[in-house]
């Protein structure tokens, strides 16, 4: 028996920061997402899986544009005619509202629905398999869902499909023991976009997303092959990624002007696989005004944006560390003041209508969103220093 397990393919995935690319490259990107499913589907059909897994957030949002459904359903008639099945939930950014605008799938296909159910089928091989799974139908789920997933049934071999975080209330929240005490061979979880393998024995597996969107989500992303024979299971990752994402970091000397930063940046960015680079110049304080300046108003990006290489910049931050003249100011002070400013519920409160808004509530509740800001804060204050050469 085979099949393949994959998640978050997020079709039509808005790429930002990408308007100075070239034409050709900001299309590419826009279909990355695409040409990574297509992978997923190719890779089903050469290696005569039995069924593919699809774990949640196939399209990137709930209104799943009439181009990601009719590519899906194209994709779907071309493993029906191998006769490969597909089994599919919906995540929390493609979670199922209405079925006004939505494009029937053909009879291979098989999507759960709000509450944990169970499909059966008999795999080429004689295995009595079944899968148990539930899609969303609103962004977020507070209920740990988990507590209705039945023991495992009379099967050979018996699935778990799950879009969720460990803990993790907003998005069905579960434990890896609540897993394993279903008594199942195989967790299929989607949700979170970078692999992890949390537990062996069952396998309970994050595959990550098929295509990384965001200069957070580094190096390749893919989709696993799962064989199981003589009841025994193995994985193969399969990369998918058309373009890489990597963060690399520089450290500024008082003695860097745009030259030596050009060819410093430029050396890296000869790679042989397409990949987009965000670059962090640290202790920017130590350099001279006027290259801060060039930096800050996009030079050196639209200098790296007329070079023919794999390697793209994609964003160049720069860090100002801790100077001897904040270090004078008394430390209390700042933890005092960081307190008041830096409160969440204030923050939430500033708005009350773009806080309403589903993706903003989504970032201000992430819990690195105060971290960051406040990692801002100091940068600013740092770079009032720029120059110091301590």
């Amino acid at each position: 028996m085979k099949f393949i397990h994959a998640a978050d393919l997020h079709l039509d995935t808005p790429f930002a920061n990408i308007k100075n690319f070239s034409k050709q490259l900001q299309n590419d990107l826009r279909r990355s997402t695409y040409t990574a499913a297509t992978k997923v589907f190719d890779t089903a059909i050469k290696e005569k899986v039995d069924f593919v897994i699809l774990a949640g957030d196939t399209y990137d949002n709930t209104d799943r544009s009439l181009n990601a459904q009719d590519f899906l359903k194209n994709q779907f008639l071309h493993l029906k005619e191998n006769d490969i099945k597909v089994y599919l939930i919906y995540g929390n950014h493609d979670y199922y509202r209405n079925d006004f605008s939505t494009i029937d799938f053909p009879e291979n296909v098989f999507i759960f629905h709000d509450q944990p159910e169970t499909f059966e089928l008999t795999t080429h091989d004689g295995k009595k398999v079944g899968l148990t799974g539930f899609s969303y139908y609103q962004r977020h789920i507070d209920q740990q869902v988990i507590n209705d997933y039945p023991i495992r049934g009379n099967f050979d071999y018996q699935i778990g499909i799950l879009h969720g975080g460990i803990g993790d209330n907003n998005y069905a929240p579960f434990t890896v023991p609540e897993l394993i005490a279903k008594g199942y061979d195989y967790w299929a979880l989607g949700h979170i976009h970078k692999r992890q393998i949390l537990n062996q024995n069952p396998y309970v597996i994050y595959p990550g997303d098929t295509q990384g969107r965001n200069p957070n989500e580094t190096g390749q992303k893919g989709f696993y092959l799962v064989t199981v024979l003589n009841q025994q299971t193995t994985l193969d990752f399969i990369p998918s990624s058309s373009y890489l994402f990597e963060q690399k970091r520089i450290v500024a000397q008082s003695s860097d002007n745009l030259a030596s930063l050009t060819t410093e940046i430029g050396r890296q960015l000869e790679v042989d696989v397409p990949t987009l680079f965000t670059y962090q110049v640290e202790s920017a304080q130590v350099l001279d005004q006027e290259v801060v300046a060039a930096i800050q108003r996009g030079d050196l990006i639209q200098h790296f944006e007329r070079q023919q290489s794999n390697g793209y910049l994609y964003q160049l931050k720069l860090k100002f560390s801790q100077t001897k003249q904040l270090q004078e100011i008394d430390a209390k002070y700042w933890q005092d003041s960081a307190k008041q400013v830096f409160d969440l519920d204030d923050i939430k409160d500033l708005d009350a209508k773009l806080y309403s808004i589903d993706v903003i509530r989504e970032h201000l509740n992430d819990p690195d969103f105060l971290d960051e800001i406040k990692d801002q804060t100091i940068n600013l204050i740092n770079q009032q220093f720029i120059g110091d050469k301590q």
